[in-house]
């Protein structure tokens, strides 16, 4: 019975160069190297030759410097079917090495332009089958020393025809070989007996030679075990010297998807030793490598020899054409009992042109997925920082917690002190230095990601930085609970040292928080700690909010579809200068959907809010301190009523809606504070609501509602037209709403909305408020897109006038534009260019940039430009250039110029 384990190493031995690229083995002579022959040999482009008389094979020489593996040497030549004697000495029409590296211009022959004349079985009854688990007596097999193939006649019966194969090949050129290329199974079962995986083997002819301890397998033999399958024209196992050899079309397929061919693999029983000739492999990512030999070294150590690899495909038009970017290296070795891969002599080509080298590089293998050491490094130039050189270092703390530290060297301008002093020393190279470091962490239920940085003012020497960390734990199925928090030391720091966070916004917000989530209902418990730009000027004034707790429930649906909804909101809020205060807020409503059985769809609710406040500091009493509460009751109504007319070139839906709401005139007495009611501006989304001011600390009353008009149209050839117009109207005109808001009077000005969307290159959008008087603009965003995918342009237009609410003054006018062009004229460029410009008197461009992207299976280049303006202290207006190279597989080459 056959072995199953010099099957695992051949496979062991095979699934190594999967890991590391090609191997090395010790039959290369001088420093040549070797024609490994094209790609496409991988998949049977050579046509064999008849193997040479054994007169000859007798007088073939082994190439200088081979030395076959120790466990063979007893292995009987003469016992070697035909295959594996042509494996094992190389002809002399045939030779191995060349002066050159492997033609990677036939990769194109990778996917199959094969010849090979297809292997000939007999009949389905002259198969022999095996099924082996442990060694032992070939019981199994058939008892003849010598047996003779099958007549040619018989094969050619059984056997496809060479013509009869389809040759068309596929996108990236993959034309079908005549072998049949099958795919790893799953794990197989283990023996009952001695535990071990069965080998499933089925050949054309199986032959055992009791006399010298042989076992020959001829034809088409596959091997399966463990999920891995392998397919040769020739096996043999030597049960003696416990040596396996394959040869002629050895094909491996593992489990994972990698497919590895190999001329001749030969391998020893101990484990420790094996050689392989002409390895071409197809890894998972449908990256290829190519190699000249490899060798099995003390069972944990392989080495390649000529290696060639490269992640791109093909082309289909030209697959003889040289590969966008190849790897090529003179020697790799791969340690698997360190887990390691080093190269020697290492190019890397760029359109078959050498672009960078190095003499030695290592990185671990891809078993590993997280190991300590440095990192790819990154080179810069800031117009005021000057140049810097980044070299990150990583630290694997555990599988599942790592932390990343990168300091960032800038130009060495400091000049040594005269006085010698080692402390003034230290001080000027920490204005040299930017530290930025990252932790990571993730767990079953939870996660957590902190990242900081520091530095010294290079003309003040004032410690600078940042602090950003985001976390979120799973405590059960209902609650979780998080952490969000920023801070920077000034308002410039990140814009000068080009920190990056999560959101990029003016303000940053701590928030540690917990919530928690029911089928009908939902809580919140949080703090909130603010730092926006007068925040960093005055942090007196920051407000700490502590706590923020709010809880809302919904009933179960009662009579007539109708419910109950539970609004509360805790609020206790505190800052060294200005107002502090607390709140406490209820809200209970009974809601009622109808629809009529007209089409007529209304939300009749009913509600009593309660509020109590406690404050102190207010500058709207005279001792700045008030308690005081208020009751409102309220009740609304919110109607539609749609119509809706299909048609065969167009259908159209018609909704006018309404909303009419009422509760007491007056709650907003200058003894309540007032501090999530400030911002405030009347747009198509809020002003039919039943409250249209934001937060609780602000509430709207008297008699009051809003009309409005939708319209919808859906042509046939797909797309859709929008039209959307309201107006709000009160009784009682509220001071709540101040100048510029769009709601002075009792009524408010005119809202609108355009959304033209249909199918092809054009884009249309506009919002609108038109003064109720006069029908100027007081508010207008538009936007235009028009263009197929090659070539479209884009316009955005934004005018907004200057807003105030309760005499605290929101923002001035303000008018800008945005202008872009986008183009991807083939399948792999793509550009782009936009311009921000300020349309008012004072104003000017504000930045504009320009990037080109080139990108495909293999290879990416992405270039930006960016022109920026600045008037914030300390922080120039200057340029921003960035050019980033990625090589699928390998890593990204970024270098950038600030």
């Amino acid at each position: 019975m056959l072995k199953p384990r010099p099957f695992l190493l051949l496979t062991l031995l095979a699934s190594s160069t999967a890991l590391s690229g090609g191997a090395r083995a010790d039959m290369v002579a001088g420093t040549a190297f070797p024609e490994i022959g094209g790609w496409g040999q991988a998949w049977g482009d050579d046509i064999p030759t008849a193997p040479p008389p054994p007169q000859q094979r007798q007088q073939q020489q082994q190439p200088p410097g081979y030395r076959p593996p120790p466990a063979a040497a007893g292995l009987p030549t003469h016992a070697l079917p035909a295959g594996a004697a042509r494996a094992a000495a190389a002809p002399s029409g045939a030779p191995l090495f060349h002066e050159s590296y492997p033609e990677v211009g036939g990769w194109g022959q990778a996917w199959g332009d094969d010849r090979l004349s297809p292997a000939a079985p007999p009949p389905s009854s002259s198969f022999a089958s095996a099924t082996t688990t442990a060694p032992g007596p070939a019981t199994d097999v058939v008892p003849a020393r010598r047996a003779a193939p099958p007549p040619p006649a018989i094969r050619r019966a059984a056997s496809p025809a060479a013509d009869d194969i389809d040759r068309d090949g596929d996108a990236v050129g993959l034309k079908r070989p005549p072998r049949i290329i099958p795919r790893g199974t799953q794990a197989g079962l283990k023996s009952k007996d001695t535990g071990d995986t069965p080998v499933h083997m089925l050949a054309d002819q199986l032959v055992y030679d009791r006399e010298y301890g042989i076992v020959t397998a001829t034809g088409r033999v596959e091997m399966q075990q463990a999920g891995r399958t392998i397919t040769a024209d020739t096996v043999t196992y030597n049960l003696k010297q416990d040596v396996m050899g394959a040869s002629g079309n050895v094909i491996l397929t593992e489990p994972t998807g990698e497919v590895t061919h190999a001329e001749y693999f030969e391998l020893t029983g101990d484990f420790k030793n094996g050689v392989a000739r002409d390895i071409r492999l197809i890894l998972a990512d449908n990256s290829r490598l190519a190699a000249q030999a490899g060798q099995r070294v003390g069972g944990d150590r392989t080495d390649f020899d000529r290696v060639v690899y490269t992640a791109c495909e093909p082309c289909k038009d030209k697959p003889d054409a040289t590969p966008i970017w190849q790897a090529k290296a003179a020697r790799v070795t791969h340690n698997q009992a360190e887990a390691q891969v080093e190269y020697r002599d290492a190019w890397i080509e760029l359109a078959g042109i050498p672009v960078l080298y190095t003499p030695y590089l290592s990185h671990p293998d891809p078993s590993v997925k997280r190991k300590t050491g440095f990192l790819a490094p990154s080179v810069g130039f800031h117009s005021k920082l000057g140049p810097s050189l980044s070299t990150p270092y990583f630290f694997a703390l555990a599988d599942n917690q790592d932390v990343t530290l990168i300091p960032r060297f800038m130009a060495p301008q400091t000049k040594l002190p005269k006085d010698g002093s080692v402390s003034e020393l230290n001080d000027n190279a920490m204005k040299h230095l930017h530290l930025t470091g990252e932790h990571r962490w993730l767990g079953k239920r939870g996660e957590m990601k902190t990242r900081a940085s520091i530095t010294t003012d290079r003309i003040t020497g004032d410690v600078r930085g940042h602090v950003e960390s985001n976390a979120l734990f799973e405590l059960n199925r209902t609650w979780r609970a998080g952490w969000q928090v920023q801070h920077q030391s000034d308002q410039t720091y990140r814009s000068l040292y080009k920190v990056r966070t999560d959101t990029e916004r003016p303000w940053l917000v701590t928030r540690p928080y917990v919530e928690g989530f029911g089928r009908r209902n939902y809580a919140l418990a949080e703090s909130i700690l603010f730092q926006g730009n007068t925040v960093v000027q005055d942090g007196s004034k920051s407000p700490v909010v502590l706590p923020h707790v709010m809880m809302q429930n919904i009933s179960e649906p009662g009579w007539a579809g109708s419910y109950w909804s539970f609004d509360s909101d805790v609020l206790a809020y505190t800052r060294d200068r200005g107002t502090d205060a607390r709140r406490l807020s209820h809200r209970t409503a009974w809601n009622l959907p109808l629809t009529t059985p007209d089409g007529q769809v209304l939300l009749v609710s009913a509600s009593l809010r309660g509020d109590a406040y406690q404050a102190n500091g207010l500058a709207t009493t005279s001792d700045g301190k008030s308690s005081v509460g208020r009751v409102i009751p309220e009740a609304s109504i919110n109607w539609r009523y749609p119509f809706s007319r299909p048609g065969t070139s167009v259908s159209q839906v018609i909704e006018p809606v309404a909303t009419v709401a009422i509760s007491p005139i007056g709650g907003n007495s200058a003894r309540f504070p007032n501090e999530d009611s400030l911002g405030f501006e009347l747009d198509e989304t809020n002003v039919l609501r039943t409250s249209r001011v934001v937060g609780l600390d602000r509430v709207e009353g008297g008699l009051r509602g809003g009309y409005g008009l939708r319209y919808t149209a859906y042509p046939a050839t797909g797309g859709m037209i929008g039209i959307q117009a309201a107006q709000g109207w009160r009784q009682h005109v509220d001071s709540t709403f101040g100048q510029g808001s769009g709601f002075t009077g009792s009524t408010s000005d005119y809202l609108g909305r355009l959304d033209i969307r249909p199918t092809g290159y054009l884009t249309i959008t506009d919002r609108i408020r038109l003064d109720k008087s006069s029908l100027q603009v007081r508010r207008n965003e538009a936007g235009l897109t028009a263009g197929p995918q090659a070539f479209n342009v884009s316009a955005t237009y934004g005018f907004l006038s200057s807003t105030t609410n309760t005499g605290v003054s929101l923002y001035p006018r303000r008018q800008y534009a945005v202008y872009g062009l986008n183009s991807a004229l083939t399948q792999y460029w793509r550009s782009s260019f936009s311009l921000s410009q300020d349309l008012e008197e004072t104003g000017g461009v504000l930045n504009w940039t320009a990037s080109t992207v080139y990108s495909d299976e293999c290879l990416a280049v992405i270039g930006s430009m960016n022109r920026y303006y600045s008037t914030a202290p300390g922080l120039l207006s200057g340029y921003s250039v960035m050019l980033t190279i990625v090589l699928k597989s390998l890593g990204e080459a970024p270098v950038g110029l600030f």
